[in-house]
């Protein structure tokens, strides 16, 4: 500390400077273990990493420390600065820091779980303090309490040096003060924007490699974390201005090629994006629909679709319907999921239509339904507010949810709800009361067993000696969510209801999608299976999306009429193979031969190989990606415009 008195650092500014330095050597040495720990991706590319780290650094320090900056450089001009200032200045510099450094050392928990830095879900996830806290409690608990207390460690002696550096604090002479305010009121702002571009600096500025997680590496994580939060608090929609946009009329005439529709004979023009639904199938008696919706249940869980041999339950359902063996997520969060299966909808650079407002109501299954006379029903087993999911149903079409707060004396309860298997007897004694009073229904089971931390009942569930893994934990809890299944099915076959229903089984997403290589579009393959009496055993290999649930569930079950959808009917032979897909910031529109890859910055296209590994990149002759574009835009030009409303719904008929 008798540095301090020597360098005379306890006067005007110099102490918020050595905090900024402090900042900038923590942001620094957390890079470099980044850099190191994926060294082979970015050796060629050092000097960009920590040219633009800097420039992210004094961006993020500039905007966290400027109003401390002020009020010390106007209270000077009075020529003391009050001790009520030098107090607040004492303390607000070690509590920056601190932040600073405990989102640095959450980013590594994080990057393990997600593939990069600390973005929108890290913010997102703060809104529900309840559910993340007993998720870090039951599954983190160790990672939690070193995060807590290295910052706590990191406070204790940044605290102490702002102490010793605002002892006898002084200030400079007045006319030096207003040199030094004249220069920050020009480099602050400057620091602030990182660029002399129209632009100010974003995440993607500095992205430079084909890896997601490498791109993250230059920016900080308070930089990302407060560029989320910025973007999330403006308006929802801004986020797609980083993309490029499209005209409404190309969106609208290139949707032809993004699906195989029946459009109508007169186009409305406030609801061009409706098509025809000539159902394939009709029944002398409505048919009840439940949609379970499996949480995380990727692919690489089901040893048929080239995964671990851990859902053997499926594995024997699929020999009883229509099982998917190319279908694709839209996305790698519930809410991405929740859109495309039960309103046909899009991913792209908008938040989720979960998330949005819909003042004339969206078309979903559950609102199509309801004026089909269906009884429709959520049923979960966790809390329903959760990512506004509660909002978004009863908004559309939803008139019962059953949540958490529901179940009476549930034999298990983990951190995110209910066990499945109190979930899918809870649903069959709402099916079989339902049946009983000889009313259709049309329901969406959302199970949440296989969510991280992974707490499930014991004994329940055996890995097979087979699987080898490090992580056990995540594997016993996709064989319970399997085990669970399994059962709902053996005890539904019982029932009077089951022979009058079409059940839909879908993943929702992946777990754990990380964009550690180029691109995790393994991640994105889905197991899906459609049970009806309607339909045969079927093994089907063509390449399909979640947002082609909703047409196929309205053939399936007699619907005809007009509908604002984009996906389309499965039972059709003649079908547009293609899947849509958003990763981040990053929007993808595989064809069935090649990934395009869109970026705010670039664009990338690959081959795809066998179980969906990607090739070396290509280049398309004539370099026309003008459909992707289109396709990207398509989410947005439905959401602005209001294209999607249950007011498009027309001549809607059931089994005639």
């Amino acid at each position: 500390m008798h540095i301090i008195n020597k360098l005379k650092l306890n006067c005007s500014i110099l102490p918020i400077l050595v905090f900024i330095a402090i900042s900038i050597v923590i942001f620094t040495l957390f890079r470099a273990g980044l850099v190191i720990w994926k060294f082979s991706d970015c050796q060629d590319s050092l000097g960009h990493i920590f040219f633009y780290g800097l420039r992210y650094d004094i961006s993020i320090n500039c905007s966290m420390f400027a109003p401390i900056f002020l009020i010390s450089l106007l209270c000077a001009f009075a020529g003391k600065t009050p001790r009520a200032i030098v107090v607040l200045q004492k303390y607000y510099l070690p509590v920056v820091v601190s932040i600073q450094l405990f989102v640095e050392l959450t980013t590594i928990p994080f990057i393990l779980e997600y593939g990069v830095r600390p973005n929108r879900l890290y913010i997102e996830y703060l809104i529900y303090p309840k559910e993340v806290m007993s998720m870090l409690l039951n599954g983190h608990i160790v990672e939690s309490i070193v995060c807590v207390l290295l910052t706590a460690v990191g406070f204790y002696f940044l605290f102490k040096l702002s102490s010793k550096l605002h002892e006898g604090y002084t200030n400079v002479s007045r006319k030096l003060n207003a040199l030094i305010f004249l220069v920050t009121m020009i480099l602050v702002p400057l620091g602030l924007r990182g660029t002399l571009t129209h632009k100010p600096l974003n995440p993607s500025n500095a992205s430079f490699s084909n890896t997601p997680l490498v791109n993250t590496i230059p920016p900080n994580s308070s930089f990302t974390a407060f560029y989320a939060i910025r973007h999330m608090n403006i308006d929802e929609v801004n986020r797609s201005q980083i993309y490029s946009f499209d005209t409404v009329e190309n969106v609208l005439n290139n949707l032809k090629y993004l699906s195989t529709r029946e459009l109508p004979e007169v186009t409305d023009d406030k609801c061009p994006i409706n098509q025809v639904i000539t159902p394939t199938y009709r029944q002398d008696k409505k048919r009840n629909v439940v949609i379970i919706l499996e949480e995380s249940l990727g692919a690489r869980y089901v040893e048929s679709l080239g995964g671990e041999p851990v859902s053997p339950n499926l594995e024997k359902l699929k020999e009883e319907g229509w099982w998917f063996e190319r279908m694709y997520a839209t996305g790698h969060r519930s809410v991405r999921g929740i859109e495309a299966v039960t309103a046909s909808f899009p991913s792209g650079p908008l938040a989720s239509q979960v998330k949005l407002d819909h003042p004339n109501g969206l078309t979903t299954i559950a609102n199509v339904y309801a004026k089909l006379g269906y009884s429709t029903s959520f049923i979960y087993g966790g809390e329903s507010h959760f990512d506004g999911m509660r909002t978004y149903f009863f908004n559309n079409g939803v008139q019962e949810i059953i949540e958490q707060k529901d179940y009476d004396n549930p034999q298990y309860v983990a951190s995110w709800g209910v066990s499945d298997e109190d979930l899918f007897k809870k649903a069959n004694e709402f099916f079989v009361n339902k049946s009983k009073n000889d009313e259709p229904f049309c329901s969406l089971v959302f199970t949440s067993s296989f969510h991280d931390p992974f707490d499930i009942p014991e004994g329940k569930v055996k890995l097979p000696e087979s699987v080898k893994t490090d992580d056990p934990k995540r594997l016993s809890a996709a064989m319970y969510a399997d085990y669970a299944l399994g059962k709902f099915f053996e005890t539904a076959k019982k029932e009077d209801y089951y022979k009058d229903t079409v059940f839909i089984v879908i993943a929702d997403h992946d777990s754990r999608v990380r964009g550690t290589d180029t691109f995790p579009f393994t991640n994105f393959s889905i197991p899906a299976l459609i049970i009806s009496p309607d339909v045969k055993p079927v093994k089907d290999k063509r390449v399909v999306s979640q947002i082609d649930i909703f047409p196929t569930l309205l053939s399936l079950t007699g619907v005809s009429g007009e509908f604002p959808i984009v996906g389309q009917d499965l039972t059709k032979d003649e079908i547009t193979q293609r899947a849509i897909i958003a990763y981040n910031e990053i929007f993808g529109y595989y064809n069935g031969k090649t990934l395009t890859l869109l970026e705010p910055s670039r664009l990338r296209e690959y081959p795809v190989l066998e179980l969906n590994a990607l090739g070396a990149p290509v280049k398309r002759e004539g370099n026309d990606y003008s459909k992707e574009i289109s396709y990207l835009n398509t989410a947005i030009t439905i959401f602005e415009k209001d294209y999607g409303s249950i007011k498009c719904v027309k001549h809607l008929e059931q089994n005639k």
